[in-house]
């Protein structure tokens, strides 16, 4: 019998290579180059299949928490000052997660 989702990632690995020119396999990873403020660098993407599925809009930090949605969000301006002490809604969220680990 075949690894779970063997004929999946084979499908994903060649959708992956056609869509990204230059990328190829390295081991069982895939590597994407791309060239950043003139450096190269590689994204390297590994598939594996899921043991649990889940619905998509199910991504949560902590369990029974609410709903966490990623934002894709500009970077502030070089000008523009970046808070350094964390929110109220941090150190709550971080109280939770200690409570929870009984620390």
């Amino acid at each position: 019998m075949a690894a779970k989702g063997a004929q999946a990632k084979i499908d994903v690995t060649q959708k992956i290579l056609e869509t990204f020119p230059g990328a190829f396999v390295y081991n069982k990873e895939i590597r994407i180059p791309y060239t950043e403020d003139g450096s190269p660098g590689q994204i390297k993407v590994v598939l594996t299949a899921a043991k649990v599925l889940v619905e998509s809009g199910e991504d949560t930090s902590l369990p029974g928490e609410k709903a966490v949605t990623i934002k894709n969000e500009v970077s502030p301006e070089p000008n523009e000052k970046i808070p350094q002490e964390p929110t109220a809604e941090e150190k709550e969220r971080l109280q939770t997660l200690l409570n929870r680990l009984g620390l």
